[in-house]
């Protein structure tokens, strides 16, 4: 097959793309190789060949290997998506897929349970194995399963109940964020104990419980 229609496959597909979308070699492969009505494997090394020409032309940008971001015209000129969050996005989705959530201190300030501003933000995703770039200021943690657009909130919420005696927590009435947060997510009491049972520690389950069904944890707390 003719490396011009490999290259316009490509470029037809990147285009499509929301400019602040990670690009992996992976999906463009396949892409193409559905174009093409051929296996992946077999277009994958010409497809990896025209996106490191791609770079090379200023096209896109290179995040780390086999992940680009395209660049962003505006009416100033061109700009690069930042690097970490777009980073972020691949681990926390694959195209409209769930595969992680924030967690750790990061997510803790974002609920409104401490004001300190982390330097890393940490993220649980089912791609913990993936090897951080350099220079980026980002955590990543096994996830207690495998995440899903069903789990991610509960999975969230429970672990900052699991970190709240080990976090700089220093909202008022900690309690009520927690469950302000369930609330405005819409989750299920009974389903968020029933996660901390059966993927969290004994002292995670007792403080959900105490915490959602309005026990004795904010005055154990004082």
């Amino acid at each position: 097959m003719e490396k011009t229609k490999y290259r316009d496959l490509i470029m037809r597909y990147l285009t499509a793309l929301d400019p602040n979308q990670v690009i992996t070699t992976e999906q463009v492969a396949q892409y193409v190789a559905e174009q093409l009505q051929l296996e992946t494997a077999t277009v994958k090394k010409t497809v990896n060949v025209n996106m490191a020409r791609l770079e090379k032309e200023g096209q896109i940008v290179r995040l780390t290997k086999g992940i680009y971001c395209r660049k962003v015209k505006t009416a100033f000129g061109y700009y690069t998506p930042d690097k970490e969050t777009l980073f972020c996005k691949q681990l926390l989705r694959n195209e409209n897929e769930v595969i992680g959530y924030e967690t750790g201190l990061s997510a803790l300030n974002r609920i409104g349970l401490v004001s300190q501003m982390p330097k890393k933000r940490c993220i649980a995703t089912n791609l913990h194995m993936k090897r951080i770039p350099k220079g980026m200021q980002i955590e990543i943690r096994k996830p207690p399963i495998i995440v899903n657009a069903d789990n991610f909130r509960y999975l969230q919420i429970l672990d900052a109940i699991r970190e709240l005696d080990m976090a700089p927590v220093d909202t008022a009435r900690p309690v009520d964020v927690v469950r302000a947060t369930v609330q405005k997510f819409a989750l299920e009491t009974d389903q968020l104990i029933l996660m901390a049972r059966k993927y969290y520690g004994q002292k995670t389950l007792v403080r959900t419980i105490d915490i959602m069904l309005e026990g004795s944890y904010e005055s154990a707390r004082g």
